[in-house]
């Protein structure tokens, strides 16, 4: 058989394996081994033909396995951004600068995130594990020990460090840093350390987030604060964030409450089995109740664009704090919320879509404000999908895809404001992810993921 009839045989069973590959889901290895050797098959099946014939069959050959490298593989795989270090994690960030703490030797950097060159370096005094959070844009809250520390993100200079006894950091206003544990709670000015108030009792909610359910979590921003009574049958107190004063005080039926707006929000039941709402009000304005159904025995209660938020599998329900108001916002296309793959004290969720067995075939990220997905970019099938709340309104989804010839990535994005707003994509397992302020912590990668 002469060579080039052979080469050309070898072209089609290399065209048809190349097919099989995909459909067969042989790998990636077969794949680029079918494309190279349709490649050596089109260059000899030419060799002996016209320059020109034989420069254009090396040209289409480059290309064959260019194009069948772009077409199916999942991209992007890039190592954009810098090297942390293994021990070092991201706790805090501004628009200049990425703060790192080591857990090991509680070094804290401040580093251009532009690059990762260190700009200033500032230690905590601990022994043990130590904690952290951002408070507002200038400012970090070390804690570890029973020792509680404010560094300044600009210099690294520490503001202040004091003992805070068994209390452990629990939200801020901005201006005031609140410590509970189980019998005070503590305002400390963020500037300066000052303890501005001390009330007995622990804080169970805020108004920053999902309440009562987890006291001993950091709540976001909130300008009040829920102080549990003595015992189950106490009332509890709402205290303003700022002064320590008493907002009021509310004989609660269960832990089922949140504070939202000016008004603490106790859910209960009508006595045909429909949520109901109650709202005190916590500085003007009229008590009010509200009804509405509840669609699943699942259910989770939070804050989420200063509103009380009950979510369902396939809807969000909103209360607006000052008059009741409800609102029902269904999950586009009967989506339901995946409650086993993320958190729930934000503004998006990690939903499926499952066939007549009840296996998951879809994945996807709602925001239940609009109801409506979010557009995760790039190519690829979805074969798994998890999300992290970072804030009420910032999450970090986790995507893993794989290609037409199986090959795996798993694709990270930054959603904010409702899209995407940028994405890394890695090869191999899932990684450790951590965020602050548009900067992301992918492994020991820091990579700026922020809108222009």
């Amino acid at each position: 058989m002469p060579k080039r009839t052979a080469a050309l045989v070898v072209l089609a069973v290399a065209v048809a394996a190349a097919a099989l590959t995909i459909v067969l889901d042989w790998g990636w290895s077969a794949w680029i081994a079918t494309l190279a050797i349709a490649a050596v098959a089109l260059i000899v099946a030419t060799w002996r033909s016209r320059p020109v014939l034989r420069t254009a069959a090396v040209v289409a050959a480059v290309a064959v396995v260019a194009a069948g490298i772009l077409v199916v593989r999942v991209p992007p795989i890039r190592s954009a951004g810098w090297e942390s270090g293994s021990d070092a994690r991201l706790i805090a960030a501004d628009d200049q600068l990425a703060v790192l703490l080591n857990q090991k030797t509680h070094a804290v950097q401040g580093r251009a995130i532009s690059d990762g060159r260190e700009v200033w370096k500032n230690s905590f005094g601990s022994s043990g594990t130590v904690r952290s959070q951002q408070l507002g844009t200038d400012a970090v809250l070390l804690y570890g020990d029973n020792q509680a520390s404010v560094v300044s993100l600009a210099d690294g200079k520490t503001r202040w460090q004091q003992d805070v006894g068994q209390q452990e950091p629990f939200t801020t206003n901005g201006d005031v840093v609140v410590f509970s544990g189980g019998k005070t709670t503590t305002g400390v000015e963020v500037q300066t350390g000052k303890k501005l108030w001390t009330y007995s009792g622990e804080a169970t909610a805020g108004s920053g987030g999902q309440s009562s359910y987890n006291a001993r979590r950091w709540v976001p921003r909130s300008d009040w604060i829920v102080i549990r009574g003595d015992s189950e049958s106490a009332p509890v107190t709402v205290l303003d964030a700022r002064t320590g004063q008493v907002a009021a005080t509310v004989q609660v039926k269960s832990n089922d409450f949140v504070v939202a707006g000016k008004s603490f929000v106790e859910f209960g039941y009508t006595k045909l089995g429909r949520r109901l709402a109650k709202g005190t009000p916590l500085a003007g304005g009229k008590p009010w109740q509200a009804e509405f159904a509840r669609s699943n025995s699942q259910e989770s209660l939070d804050v989420v664009d200063g509103k009380a938020r009950a979510l369902y599998d396939t809807k969000a329900v909103y209360l607006d704090p000052g008059s009741g108001t409800v609102r029902e916002v269904p999950i586009e296309d009967d989506w339901s919320v995946n409650w086993f793959n993320g958190g729930f004290g934000g503004r998006y969720v990690a939903v499926e879509q499952r066939d007549r067995d009840r296996s998951v075939d879809a994945w996807a990220v709602a925001d239940t404000i609009t109801g409506k997905l979010v557009n995760l970019a790039g190519r690829g099938q979805t074969v798994d999908l998890s999300i992290e709340q970072f804030s009420n309104d910032t999450a970090i989804s986790r995507t893993t895809v794989v290609d037409a010839v199986g090959a795996k990535s798993d694709r990270y994005a930054w959603i904010t404001d409702g899209v995407e707003h940028g994405q890394i994509s890695t090869a191999g397992s899932r990684q450790r992810v951590g965020s602050a302020a548009g900067v992301v912590q992918l492994g020991q990668r820091i990579l700026v993921l922020r809108k222009d």
